[in-house]
């Protein structure tokens, strides 16, 4: 069974882990980061402090009643509303849990008549994101963010949207 609890101090050592993996994870799509830079630890607390700040809510992900990981919803304003972030220990994904979660984090979102529809953010190199958020109904395109790097990508791969070339 799959459930989500809100976050409190009981979960946040075991949060700001996940949360560092995580965002090492993340850098290491593009640079190979493996999460042990120091500067790693000060940045998750302070996000972390964020996530449970006013216009965000997180919860703590719960697996046949442990702790298994975390989902971050931002409410940016206007109708709708954003899961920013989902983790889910290594050991235990590919049995559903992101999936249950996400529809979880939708329901909570729907109980709140002033949203209307919940988007994702997706780094398009975390390709099994990207095919989570599509089974779960996310075939929408809304805004589309485009970068521009002001020392070098190292993105390597290509792709072209709508007649132009991209690199990711």
């Amino acid at each position: 069974m799959i459930e989500l609890a809100e976050y409190d101090s009981r979960y946040e050592e075991e949060t700001l882990k996940r949360m560092a993996d995580f965002f090492g994870f993340h850098r290491s799509l593009y640079d190979g980061f493996d999460g042990s830079n120091p500067e790693v630890s000060r940045v998750t607390i302070e996000t972390l402090e964020r996530w449970i700040s006013e216009d965000h809510a997180l919860y703590v992900i719960l697996h046949g009643g442990e702790s298994a990981g975390f989902i971050h919803i931002g409410y940016r304003g206007g109708n709708v509303a954003w899961i920013e972030d989902i983790y889910v220990d290594k050991q235990r994904r590919g049995k559903g849990i992101a999936s249950r979660a996400v529809r979880l984090a939708e329901e909570i979102i729907a109980r709140d008549k002033d949203y209307d529809a919940v988007c994702v953010d997706i780094c398009p190199r975390n390709t099994d994101s990207m095919k989570l958020a599509f089974s779960l109904g996310y075939i929408n395109l809304s805004m589309i963010t485009v970068r521009k790097e002001l020392y070098g990508s190292g993105k390597d791969r290509e792709v072209s949207f709508l007649g132009l070339d991209y690199k990711y």
